[in-house]
Protein backbone atom coordinates (compact mmCIF):
# COMPACT_ATOMS: atom_id res chain seq x y z
CA UNK A 1 0.00 0.00 0.00
CA UNK A 2 1.76 3.34 -1.04
CA UNK A 3 1.82 6.07 2.07
CA UNK A 4 3.28 8.94 3.05
CA UNK A 5 6.21 8.92 5.48
CA UNK A 6 6.53 11.20 8.37
CA UNK A 7 9.36 11.11 10.74
CA UNK A 8 9.15 12.82 14.22
CA UNK A 9 10.57 12.75 17.55
CA UNK A 10 8.89 10.95 20.39
CA UNK A 11 9.86 11.21 24.28
CA UNK A 12 10.85 7.87 24.56
CA UNK A 13 13.24 8.23 21.82
CA UNK A 14 14.42 10.92 23.20
CA UNK A 15 15.15 9.53 26.18
CA UNK A 16 17.36 7.11 24.58
CA UNK A 17 19.53 9.92 22.92
CA UNK A 18 22.58 8.97 24.96
CA UNK A 19 22.17 5.27 24.79
CA UNK A 20 22.15 4.57 21.27
CA UNK A 21 23.85 1.52 21.50
CA UNK A 22 21.34 0.47 23.88
CA UNK A 23 18.32 -2.03 22.54
CA UNK A 24 15.78 0.35 23.57
CA UNK A 25 16.90 2.94 21.54
CA UNK A 26 16.81 0.69 17.73
CA UNK A 27 13.26 -0.76 20.09
CA UNK A 28 12.04 2.93 19.41
CA UNK A 29 13.14 4.06 16.14
CA UNK A 30 12.34 1.09 14.93
CA UNK A 31 8.38 1.88 15.49
CA UNK A 32 5.62 2.50 12.77
CA UNK A 33 2.60 4.31 13.59
CA UNK A 34 0.04 3.89 10.91
CA UNK A 35 -4.07 4.39 11.03
CA UNK A 36 -6.57 0.93 11.56
CA UNK A 37 -8.12 1.08 8.72
CA UNK A 38 -4.61 1.52 6.71
CA UNK A 39 -3.58 -1.88 8.67
CA UNK A 40 -6.69 -3.32 7.34
CA UNK A 41 -5.73 -2.78 3.50
CA UNK A 42 -2.23 -3.67 4.24
CA UNK A 43 -3.00 -7.00 6.15
CA UNK A 44 -1.04 -6.52 9.22
CA UNK A 45 -2.30 -5.92 12.98
CA UNK A 46 -0.81 -4.02 15.56
CA UNK A 47 2.66 -5.62 16.82
CA UNK A 48 3.32 -7.35 12.99
CA UNK A 49 5.93 -6.52 10.88
CA UNK A 50 6.02 -4.48 7.69
CA UNK A 51 8.69 -3.58 5.20
CA UNK A 52 8.68 -0.18 4.39
CA UNK A 53 10.19 0.68 0.61
CA UNK A 54 11.21 3.66 -0.88
CA UNK A 55 13.55 4.83 -3.31
CA UNK A 56 16.31 4.81 -1.63
CA UNK A 57 16.19 1.26 0.06
CA UNK A 58 13.96 -0.50 2.60
CA UNK A 59 13.90 -1.85 5.92
CA UNK A 60 11.21 -3.34 7.94
CA UNK A 61 9.02 -1.52 11.06
CA UNK A 62 7.35 -2.89 13.57
CA UNK A 63 3.52 -1.70 14.08
CA UNK A 64 1.98 0.59 16.43
CA UNK A 65 -1.97 1.01 16.02
CA UNK A 66 -3.39 4.44 16.21
CA UNK A 67 -5.51 7.08 15.10
CA UNK A 68 -3.56 10.04 15.67
CA UNK A 69 -2.48 9.34 12.05
CA UNK A 70 -4.63 10.36 9.33
CA UNK A 71 -5.30 7.43 7.06
CA UNK A 72 -2.63 7.67 4.07
CA UNK A 73 0.39 8.11 6.51
CA UNK A 74 2.91 6.80 8.30
CA UNK A 75 4.70 8.06 11.32
CA UNK A 76 8.07 6.89 12.12
CA UNK A 77 10.20 8.48 15.12
CA UNK A 78 13.56 10.09 14.24
CA UNK A 79 16.51 7.46 13.63
CA UNK A 80 18.65 5.37 11.42
CA UNK A 81 15.76 3.17 10.68
CA UNK A 82 13.84 5.93 9.12
CA UNK A 83 16.62 7.62 7.57
CA UNK A 84 18.25 4.64 6.04
CA UNK A 85 14.85 4.80 3.42
CA UNK A 86 15.09 8.87 2.96
CA UNK A 87 16.10 10.29 -0.16
CA UNK A 88 19.12 13.02 0.19
CA UNK A 89 17.15 15.52 -2.19
CA UNK A 90 16.79 19.12 -0.90
CA UNK A 91 15.17 20.88 -3.38
CA UNK A 92 17.89 23.73 -2.85
CA UNK A 93 17.34 23.91 0.52
CA UNK A 94 19.55 22.26 2.31
CA UNK A 95 16.76 20.60 4.36
CA UNK A 96 15.45 16.90 3.26
CA UNK A 97 11.93 15.61 2.94
CA UNK A 98 11.80 14.32 6.90
CA UNK A 99 8.40 15.33 6.49
CA UNK A 100 7.17 14.17 3.27
CA UNK A 101 8.10 10.80 1.35
CA UNK A 102 6.25 8.16 -1.05
CA UNK A 103 6.32 5.00 0.31
CA UNK A 104 4.89 1.41 -0.07
CA UNK A 105 4.29 -0.47 3.00
CA UNK A 106 4.12 -4.52 2.88
CA UNK A 107 3.46 -7.20 5.45
CA UNK A 108 7.24 -8.95 6.29
CA UNK A 109 8.36 -12.07 4.81
CA UNK A 110 9.13 -14.94 7.21
CA UNK A 111 12.80 -14.67 7.83
CA UNK A 112 12.38 -10.68 8.02
CA UNK A 113 13.31 -9.11 11.25
CA UNK A 114 14.01 -5.72 12.84
CA UNK A 115 17.72 -4.59 12.17
CA UNK A 116 19.84 -3.12 15.50
CA UNK A 117 20.89 0.66 14.94
CA UNK A 118 24.39 -0.47 14.34
CA UNK A 119 23.14 -3.12 11.69
CA UNK A 120 21.46 -0.40 9.76
CA UNK A 121 24.81 1.64 10.10
CA UNK A 122 26.99 -0.99 9.24
CA UNK A 123 24.83 -2.06 6.08
CA UNK A 124 26.13 1.69 4.95
CA UNK A 125 29.71 0.99 5.24
CA UNK A 126 30.34 1.81 8.95
CA UNK A 127 31.47 -0.11 11.92
CA UNK A 128 30.34 -0.30 15.12
CA UNK A 129 31.52 0.18 18.67
CA UNK A 130 30.60 -1.85 21.73
CA UNK A 131 33.16 -0.86 23.96
CA UNK A 132 32.51 1.89 26.40
CA UNK A 133 33.95 3.04 30.15
CA UNK A 134 31.63 2.01 32.10
CA UNK A 135 33.32 3.88 35.31
CA UNK A 136 32.96 7.61 36.24
CA UNK A 137 35.05 10.29 34.15
CA UNK A 138 34.74 13.40 36.59
CA UNK A 139 35.59 14.39 39.46
CA UNK A 140 33.23 16.78 42.66
CA UNK A 141 34.92 19.82 43.92
CA UNK A 142 33.00 19.63 47.18
CA UNK A 143 32.04 16.52 47.48
CA UNK A 144 28.49 14.97 47.84
CA UNK A 145 26.28 17.64 47.60
CA UNK A 146 23.48 19.09 45.63
CA UNK A 147 23.95 21.73 42.69
CA UNK A 148 21.41 24.54 42.18
CA UNK A 149 20.23 26.84 39.15
CA UNK A 150 22.12 24.13 36.68
CA UNK A 151 21.17 24.79 32.61
CA UNK A 152 20.13 22.01 31.12
CA UNK A 153 21.96 21.67 27.62
CA UNK A 154 19.67 19.29 25.69
CA UNK A 155 16.74 21.61 23.62
CA UNK A 156 16.49 24.75 22.95
CA UNK A 157 14.61 25.53 25.99
CA UNK A 158 17.69 25.64 28.10
CA UNK A 159 15.87 25.43 31.53
CA UNK A 160 18.15 26.65 33.89
CA UNK A 161 16.43 25.63 37.17
CA UNK A 162 17.53 22.35 37.04
CA UNK A 163 18.98 20.83 40.85
CA UNK A 164 21.68 18.17 40.46
CA UNK A 165 22.21 15.67 43.26
CA UNK A 166 25.99 14.67 43.31
CA UNK A 167 27.38 11.64 44.95
CA UNK A 168 30.81 9.58 44.66
CA UNK A 169 31.71 11.96 42.04
CA UNK A 170 28.66 11.10 39.49
CA UNK A 171 25.21 13.02 39.25
CA UNK A 172 22.80 10.24 40.66
CA UNK A 173 19.82 12.64 41.16
CA UNK A 174 18.31 15.20 39.08
CA UNK A 175 14.90 17.21 39.84
CA UNK A 176 12.70 19.44 38.12
CA UNK A 177 14.26 18.22 34.67
CA UNK A 178 11.81 16.45 32.08
CA UNK A 179 12.52 12.86 30.51
CA UNK A 180 15.09 14.10 28.08
CA UNK A 181 16.86 16.45 30.57
CA UNK A 182 17.47 13.50 33.07
CA UNK A 183 18.49 10.86 30.24
CA UNK A 184 21.54 13.27 29.32
CA UNK A 185 22.72 14.23 33.32
CA UNK A 186 22.31 10.29 34.34
CA UNK A 187 23.94 9.18 30.76
CA UNK A 188 26.72 6.58 31.63
CA UNK A 189 28.91 4.64 29.10
CA UNK A 190 31.21 7.27 27.63
CA UNK A 191 34.64 6.86 25.92
CA UNK A 192 37.74 6.55 28.16
CA UNK A 193 40.03 7.73 25.66
CA UNK A 194 40.35 8.51 21.47
CA UNK A 195 39.95 5.54 19.37
CA UNK A 196 40.82 4.53 15.98
CA UNK A 197 38.87 2.60 13.40
CA UNK A 198 41.66 -0.25 11.68
CA UNK A 199 41.77 -2.98 9.69
CA UNK A 200 41.32 -5.36 12.46
CA UNK A 201 38.26 -3.70 14.40
CA UNK A 202 39.03 0.10 16.93
CA UNK A 203 42.26 0.75 19.08
CA UNK A 204 42.68 3.12 22.12
CA UNK A 205 45.34 6.03 20.48
CA UNK A 206 46.63 9.11 22.78
CA UNK A 207 44.95 12.63 22.61
CA UNK A 208 47.95 14.31 20.73
CA UNK A 209 47.67 11.04 18.25
CA UNK A 210 44.56 11.78 17.38
CA UNK A 211 44.54 15.49 17.49
CA UNK A 212 47.85 15.25 14.80
CA UNK A 213 45.21 12.82 12.80
CA UNK A 214 42.19 15.12 12.75
CA UNK A 215 44.58 18.31 11.20
CA UNK A 216 46.68 15.95 9.30
CA UNK A 217 43.80 15.22 7.27
CA UNK A 218 41.90 18.55 7.08
CA UNK A 219 45.35 20.03 5.73
CA UNK A 220 45.74 16.96 2.97
CA UNK A 221 41.76 17.66 2.04
CA UNK A 222 40.69 19.84 -0.97
CA UNK A 223 36.98 19.75 0.44
CA UNK A 224 36.97 19.31 4.23
CA UNK A 225 33.76 19.80 5.59
CA UNK A 226 33.29 20.61 9.56
CA UNK A 227 29.25 19.48 10.57
CA UNK A 228 27.53 19.85 13.57
CA UNK A 229 27.97 22.46 16.26
CA UNK A 230 24.74 22.72 17.90
CA UNK A 231 25.47 20.79 20.78
CA UNK A 232 28.85 22.38 21.74
CA UNK A 233 29.28 25.66 23.13
CA UNK A 234 30.00 29.05 21.55
CA UNK A 235 33.80 29.49 22.93
CA UNK A 236 34.14 26.23 20.74
CA UNK A 237 32.14 27.51 17.71
CA UNK A 238 33.82 30.24 17.17
CA UNK A 239 37.17 28.47 16.87
CA UNK A 240 35.62 25.98 14.55
CA UNK A 241 35.06 29.12 12.02
CA UNK A 242 38.44 29.72 12.39
CA UNK A 243 39.74 26.17 11.47
CA UNK A 244 37.14 26.42 8.69
CA UNK A 245 38.82 30.02 7.21
CA UNK A 246 42.11 28.56 7.77
CA UNK A 247 42.24 25.48 5.70
CA UNK A 248 39.71 26.75 3.07
CA UNK A 249 36.62 24.76 4.47
CA UNK A 250 32.87 24.59 4.59
CA UNK A 251 31.73 24.68 8.08
CA UNK A 252 27.91 23.87 8.59
CA UNK A 253 25.89 23.57 11.42
CA UNK A 254 22.24 21.28 12.16
CA UNK A 255 19.59 24.21 10.91
CA UNK A 256 20.76 23.00 7.52
CA UNK A 257 18.64 19.90 8.26
CA UNK A 258 15.98 21.67 10.65
CA UNK A 259 15.07 24.97 10.90
CA UNK A 260 17.86 26.15 7.86
CA UNK A 261 14.31 27.08 5.67
CA UNK A 262 13.08 28.93 8.65
CA UNK A 263 16.22 31.17 8.48
CA UNK A 264 15.36 31.70 5.06
CA UNK A 265 12.09 32.81 5.33
CA UNK A 266 13.60 35.06 7.99
CA UNK A 267 16.31 36.52 5.55
CA UNK A 268 13.41 37.18 2.84
CA UNK A 269 10.81 38.45 5.09
CA UNK A 270 12.25 39.87 8.59
CA UNK A 271 11.51 38.03 11.96
CA UNK A 272 8.53 39.10 14.07
CA UNK A 273 9.84 38.14 17.31
CA UNK A 274 10.30 38.13 21.13
CA UNK A 275 11.58 36.84 24.07
CA UNK A 276 9.99 33.72 25.57
CA UNK A 277 9.79 36.14 28.79
CA UNK A 278 7.35 38.30 26.84
CA UNK A 279 5.54 35.87 25.88
CA UNK A 280 4.98 34.24 29.57
CA UNK A 281 3.53 37.32 30.91
CA UNK A 282 1.80 38.52 28.07
CA UNK A 283 0.59 36.05 25.18
CA UNK A 284 -3.21 35.21 26.21
CA UNK A 285 -3.33 32.98 22.62
CA UNK A 286 -0.53 30.11 22.20
CA UNK A 287 -0.03 28.66 18.44
CA UNK A 288 1.60 25.47 17.87
CA UNK A 289 2.09 25.21 14.46
CA UNK A 290 4.42 22.12 13.08
CA UNK A 291 5.36 21.47 16.89
CA UNK A 292 4.82 18.95 18.84
CA UNK A 293 6.67 20.03 22.37
CA UNK A 294 5.12 17.42 24.69
CA UNK A 295 7.62 14.99 22.75
CA UNK A 296 10.57 17.54 21.66
CA UNK A 297 10.77 20.17 24.05
CA UNK A 298 8.91 18.83 27.59
CA UNK A 299 8.99 22.29 29.51
CA UNK A 300 8.48 24.88 27.04
CA UNK A 301 4.26 24.71 27.68
CA UNK A 302 4.77 24.47 31.58
CA UNK A 303 7.52 26.77 31.42
CA UNK A 304 7.51 29.50 28.71
CA UNK A 305 3.84 29.72 27.12
CA UNK A 306 0.52 27.57 28.03
CA UNK A 307 0.97 26.91 32.34
CA UNK A 308 2.86 30.00 33.48
CA UNK A 309 1.37 33.15 35.31
CA UNK A 310 2.73 35.98 33.92
CA UNK A 311 2.54 39.30 35.18
CA UNK A 312 -0.36 40.41 33.20
CA UNK A 313 -2.04 36.64 33.44
CA UNK A 314 -2.85 36.26 36.68
CA UNK A 315 -5.04 32.69 35.78
CA UNK A 316 -2.91 31.90 32.92
CA UNK A 317 -4.31 28.57 32.85
CA UNK A 318 -7.78 29.83 32.31
CA UNK A 319 -7.37 32.97 30.51
CA UNK A 320 -5.45 31.55 27.58
CA UNK A 321 -5.87 29.98 24.48
CA UNK A 322 -4.31 27.06 22.78
CA UNK A 323 -4.50 26.69 18.50
CA UNK A 324 -2.84 23.62 17.46
CA UNK A 325 -2.13 22.65 13.91
CA UNK A 326 -0.61 19.15 12.30
CA UNK A 327 -1.15 16.99 10.14
CA UNK A 328 -2.03 14.06 13.07
CA UNK A 329 -3.60 14.58 16.49
CA UNK A 330 -0.75 14.84 18.62
CA UNK A 331 -0.49 14.88 22.59
CA UNK A 332 -0.80 18.39 22.44
CA UNK A 333 -3.08 18.88 20.13
CA UNK A 334 -5.53 16.53 22.06
CA UNK A 335 -4.96 19.48 24.71
CA UNK A 336 -6.00 22.44 22.73
CA UNK A 337 -8.98 24.38 22.30
CA UNK A 338 -8.79 24.54 18.71
CA UNK A 339 -7.16 21.75 16.71
CA UNK A 340 -6.55 22.43 12.74
CA UNK A 341 -5.80 19.14 11.27
CA UNK A 342 -4.53 19.49 7.76
CA UNK A 343 -3.84 17.34 5.05
CA UNK A 344 0.41 16.82 4.62
CA UNK A 345 2.14 19.31 2.75
CA UNK A 346 -1.36 21.82 3.22
CA UNK A 347 0.35 24.27 5.32
CA UNK A 348 1.21 27.03 2.48
CA UNK A 349 -2.50 27.46 1.56
CA UNK A 350 -3.73 27.33 5.01
CA UNK A 351 -1.54 30.63 5.96
CA UNK A 352 -3.06 31.89 2.37
CA UNK A 353 -6.74 30.91 3.63
CA UNK A 354 -6.23 32.74 6.98
CA UNK A 355 -4.60 35.85 5.43
CA UNK A 356 -7.21 36.46 3.40
CA UNK A 357 -9.77 36.29 6.31
CA UNK A 358 -7.75 38.60 8.35
CA UNK A 359 -7.90 40.86 5.68
CA UNK A 360 -11.49 40.78 5.21
CA UNK A 361 -11.47 38.55 1.97
CA UNK A 362 -13.12 35.27 3.26
CA UNK A 363 -15.57 35.72 0.06
CA UNK A 364 -12.29 34.40 -1.90
CA UNK A 365 -11.93 31.36 0.09
CA UNK A 366 -13.28 27.88 -0.60
CA UNK A 367 -15.27 26.02 1.42
CA UNK A 368 -12.11 23.57 2.61
CA UNK A 369 -8.65 24.30 2.09
CA UNK A 370 -6.49 21.11 2.29
CA UNK A 371 -9.13 18.90 4.48
CA UNK A 372 -9.68 22.21 6.94
CA UNK A 373 -13.06 23.67 6.71
CA UNK A 374 -14.11 27.48 6.24
CA UNK A 375 -16.24 27.22 8.84
CA UNK A 376 -13.28 26.69 11.34
CA UNK A 377 -10.72 28.85 9.35
CA UNK A 378 -13.23 31.53 10.26
CA UNK A 379 -12.90 30.66 13.84
CA UNK A 380 -9.56 30.50 13.95
CA UNK A 381 -8.98 33.92 12.58
CA UNK A 382 -11.13 35.71 14.91
CA UNK A 383 -9.67 33.66 17.88
CA UNK A 384 -6.13 35.57 16.72
CA UNK A 385 -7.35 39.09 16.01
CA UNK A 386 -9.28 38.76 19.20
CA UNK A 387 -6.20 37.97 21.13
CA UNK A 388 -4.37 40.72 23.09
CA UNK A 389 -1.26 39.03 22.70
CA UNK A 390 -0.46 36.01 19.86
CA UNK A 391 2.15 33.96 19.51
CA UNK A 392 3.05 31.30 16.69
CA UNK A 393 5.24 28.67 17.30
CA UNK A 394 6.64 26.99 14.23
CA UNK A 395 7.88 23.40 14.27
CA UNK A 396 9.67 21.50 11.14
CA UNK A 397 6.65 20.35 10.33
CA UNK A 398 6.75 23.63 8.08
CA UNK A 399 10.72 23.46 7.21
CA UNK A 400 10.86 19.81 6.15
CA UNK A 401 7.68 19.88 3.94
CA UNK A 402 6.50 20.55 0.57
CA UNK A 403 6.97 24.23 0.78
CA UNK A 404 9.76 24.61 3.12
CA UNK A 405 10.90 28.28 3.72
CA UNK A 406 7.77 29.61 2.05
CA UNK A 407 5.66 27.53 4.40
CA UNK A 408 7.33 29.92 7.03
CA UNK A 409 7.49 33.26 4.89
CA UNK A 410 3.99 32.42 4.47
CA UNK A 411 3.80 32.13 8.36
CA UNK A 412 5.50 35.58 8.93
CA UNK A 413 3.61 37.70 6.39
CA UNK A 414 0.48 36.14 8.00
CA UNK A 415 1.76 37.89 11.36
CA UNK A 416 2.52 40.87 9.64
CA UNK A 417 -1.59 40.96 8.85
CA UNK A 418 -2.06 40.44 12.49
CA UNK A 419 -0.31 42.77 13.81
CA UNK A 420 -2.48 45.36 11.81
CA UNK A 421 -5.09 44.06 14.89
CA UNK A 422 -3.78 43.38 17.84
CA UNK A 423 -0.16 42.24 18.92
CA UNK A 424 1.28 39.06 17.45
CA UNK A 425 4.94 37.12 16.62
CA UNK A 426 6.53 33.84 15.82
CA UNK A 427 9.47 32.10 16.59
CA UNK A 428 10.62 28.90 15.62
CA UNK A 429 10.98 26.08 17.67
CA UNK A 430 14.96 25.63 17.31
CA UNK A 431 16.11 22.09 18.62
CA UNK A 432 19.20 21.33 20.11
CA UNK A 433 20.08 22.87 23.06
CA UNK A 434 22.42 25.82 20.95
CA UNK A 435 21.40 25.48 17.82
CA UNK A 436 20.77 29.29 18.06
CA UNK A 437 24.18 29.88 19.32
CA UNK A 438 25.74 28.59 15.92
CA UNK A 439 23.67 30.71 13.75
CA UNK A 440 24.60 33.61 16.10
CA UNK A 441 28.53 32.78 16.16
CA UNK A 442 28.49 31.60 12.61
CA UNK A 443 27.12 35.50 11.74
CA UNK A 444 29.37 36.86 14.41
CA UNK A 445 32.23 35.08 13.24
CA UNK A 446 31.88 34.90 9.45
CA UNK A 447 28.76 36.58 8.15
CA UNK A 448 26.31 33.89 7.31
CA UNK A 449 24.18 31.66 10.40
CA UNK A 450 25.05 27.92 8.13
CA UNK A 451 26.89 26.09 5.21
CA UNK A 452 29.62 29.19 5.14
CA UNK A 453 32.39 27.89 2.40
CA UNK A 454 35.72 29.58 2.54
CA UNK A 455 37.24 28.10 -0.67
CA UNK A 456 36.73 31.72 -2.18
CA UNK A 457 39.42 32.98 0.74
CA UNK A 458 36.02 34.42 2.07
CA UNK A 459 32.64 33.29 3.05
CA UNK A 460 30.26 31.82 0.73
CA UNK A 461 26.60 31.05 1.55
CA UNK A 462 24.14 29.34 -0.61
CA UNK A 463 21.66 26.52 0.58
CA UNK A 464 21.77 23.50 -2.00
CA UNK A 465 24.82 23.99 -2.94
CA UNK A 466 26.99 24.41 0.43
CA UNK A 467 25.18 22.40 2.80
CA UNK A 468 25.83 19.31 4.27
CA UNK A 469 23.45 16.90 2.70
CA UNK A 470 24.37 18.42 -0.70
CA UNK A 471 27.79 18.27 -0.39
CA UNK A 472 27.69 14.50 0.43
CA UNK A 473 25.25 13.51 -2.22
CA UNK A 474 27.44 14.35 -4.20
CA UNK A 475 30.74 13.41 -3.44
CA UNK A 476 32.47 16.76 -3.16
CA UNK A 477 33.37 16.19 0.84
CA UNK A 478 36.79 14.59 1.15
CA UNK A 479 37.14 14.75 5.17
CA UNK A 480 34.62 15.62 7.69
CA UNK A 481 35.10 16.79 11.22
CA UNK A 482 31.52 15.88 13.55
CA UNK A 483 31.29 17.77 16.79
CA UNK A 484 27.94 18.35 18.36
CA UNK A 485 25.33 16.41 16.78
CA UNK A 486 24.79 12.86 15.57
CA UNK A 487 24.74 12.50 11.50
CA UNK A 488 25.16 8.95 11.67
CA UNK A 489 21.60 8.75 13.07
CA UNK A 490 20.04 11.68 11.55
CA UNK A 491 21.23 11.91 7.92
CA UNK A 492 19.71 10.11 4.98
CA UNK A 493 21.38 6.85 4.06
CA UNK A 494 23.23 8.03 0.72
CA UNK A 495 25.07 10.74 3.11
CA UNK A 496 26.19 8.33 6.03
CA UNK A 497 27.65 6.35 2.93
CA UNK A 498 29.68 9.03 1.93
CA UNK A 499 31.20 9.43 5.04
CA UNK A 500 32.23 6.12 5.55
CA UNK A 501 34.15 6.27 2.66
CA UNK A 502 36.23 9.15 3.57
CA UNK A 503 38.64 10.04 6.41
CA UNK A 504 36.47 11.12 9.53
CA UNK A 505 36.63 12.17 12.72
CA UNK A 506 34.42 12.26 15.45
CA UNK A 507 34.33 14.95 19.16
CA UNK A 508 31.92 13.49 21.16
CA UNK A 509 31.86 12.22 24.92
CA UNK A 510 29.82 9.61 23.77
CA UNK A 511 29.72 6.20 21.03
CA UNK A 512 27.33 7.49 19.18
CA UNK A 513 25.83 6.55 15.37
CA UNK A 514 28.65 8.86 14.00
CA UNK A 515 31.43 6.56 15.85
CA UNK A 516 30.62 3.86 12.92
CA UNK A 517 31.22 6.19 10.08
CA UNK A 518 34.29 7.61 11.70
CA UNK A 519 38.39 6.75 11.62
CA UNK A 520 39.39 8.56 14.70
CA UNK A 521 36.42 9.77 17.57
CA UNK A 522 37.95 12.08 20.36
CA UNK A 523 35.98 11.97 24.28
CA UNK A 524 35.53 15.57 25.58
CA UNK A 525 34.02 17.05 28.42
CA UNK A 526 30.54 17.56 28.32
CA UNK A 527 29.18 21.38 28.69
CA UNK A 528 26.86 21.39 31.66
CA UNK A 529 28.51 19.04 33.25
CA UNK A 530 32.32 18.85 33.33
CA UNK A 531 32.80 21.95 31.03
CA UNK A 532 31.12 25.13 30.74
CA UNK A 533 30.54 28.30 28.14
CA UNK A 534 27.60 30.30 26.37
CA UNK A 535 24.24 28.89 24.61
CA UNK A 536 21.64 30.46 23.70
CA UNK A 537 17.90 29.63 23.70
CA UNK A 538 15.77 29.14 21.32
CA UNK A 539 14.37 32.65 21.79
CA UNK A 540 18.24 34.31 20.91
CA UNK A 541 19.13 34.84 24.73
CA UNK A 542 22.57 34.07 25.65
CA UNK A 543 22.80 32.07 28.59
CA UNK A 544 25.95 30.93 30.77
CA UNK A 545 26.06 26.91 31.03
CA UNK A 546 28.30 26.04 34.07
CA UNK A 547 30.14 23.41 34.98
CA UNK A 548 28.98 21.19 38.11
CA UNK A 549 32.31 18.72 38.01
CA UNK A 550 35.82 18.66 37.29
CA UNK A 551 36.63 16.63 34.13
CA UNK A 552 39.56 14.41 33.29
CA UNK A 553 39.27 14.75 29.66
CA UNK A 554 39.82 17.91 27.83
CA UNK A 555 36.55 19.62 26.70
CA UNK A 556 35.62 20.79 22.53
CA UNK A 557 37.91 24.32 22.78
CA UNK A 558 40.69 22.93 24.21
CA UNK A 559 40.66 20.08 21.59
CA UNK A 560 39.88 22.65 18.54
CA UNK A 561 42.29 24.82 19.71
CA UNK A 562 45.17 22.39 19.57
CA UNK A 563 43.95 21.83 16.38
CA UNK A 564 44.00 24.93 15.11
CA UNK A 565 47.39 25.84 16.12
CA UNK A 566 48.77 23.16 14.27
CA UNK A 567 47.28 23.90 11.02
CA UNK A 568 48.19 27.64 12.00
CA UNK A 569 51.84 26.52 12.17
CA UNK A 570 52.08 24.63 9.10
CA UNK A 571 50.02 27.49 7.07
CA UNK A 572 52.02 30.01 8.35
CA UNK A 573 49.44 32.07 9.91
CA UNK A 574 48.76 33.66 13.56
CA UNK A 575 48.34 31.09 16.02
CA UNK A 576 45.18 30.87 18.37
CA UNK A 577 47.17 32.83 21.54
CA UNK A 578 48.65 35.43 19.53
CA UNK A 579 45.40 36.06 17.87
CA UNK A 580 43.65 36.69 21.20
CA UNK A 581 46.13 39.01 22.47
CA UNK A 582 45.92 40.66 19.16
CA UNK A 583 42.04 41.27 19.72
CA UNK A 584 42.56 42.33 23.22
CA UNK A 585 44.73 45.02 21.98
CA UNK A 586 42.57 46.20 19.29
CA UNK A 587 39.51 46.09 22.21
CA UNK A 588 42.21 48.01 24.37
CA UNK A 589 42.94 50.48 21.78
CA UNK A 590 39.31 51.22 20.92
CA UNK A 591 38.61 52.20 24.94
Amino acid sequence: MKLIFTSGRTIRQGEQLYYKDNPKYTEQTSLCYINPLDLVEIGVFDGDLVRIKSCEGETVFKVVETRDVQQGMVFIPCGPHANSILHSHTHGTGAPDYKWLDVDVVPAEGGDRILSAWEILESEGGLRYDNTYPGVLTKSPDGDCVVEDVTCPLCGCLCDDIKLTIKDNDIVGVDNGCALCSGKFLAKDRLKAPIMRTENGWKDISYDEAIEYTADILLKAKRPLLFGWSGTYGEAQCVGVSIAEAIGGVIDNCSSICHGPSIMAIQEAGHPGCTLGQIKNRADLIVYWGSNPIESHPRHMSRYSMYPDGFFLKDAFRDRKLIVVDIRETDVAKNADEFVKIKPGGDYAVFSALRAIVRGRSDVVPETVSGVKKTQLIRVAEMCMNAKFGVFFTGIGLTESPGKYKNVRNGIELVDELSRHTKFTLTPMRGHWNVYGTNQTFTYMGGYPYAMDFSRGTAFYNPGETSTVDLLLRGEVDACIIIGSDPGAHLPRKCNEALSKIPCVVIDPFPSMSTATANVQIPVAICGIDAEGTAYRLDSIPLWVKKVLEPTQPNDEEILTRIYDIIAEKKGIVKSEDKIKAQSAEWEARK
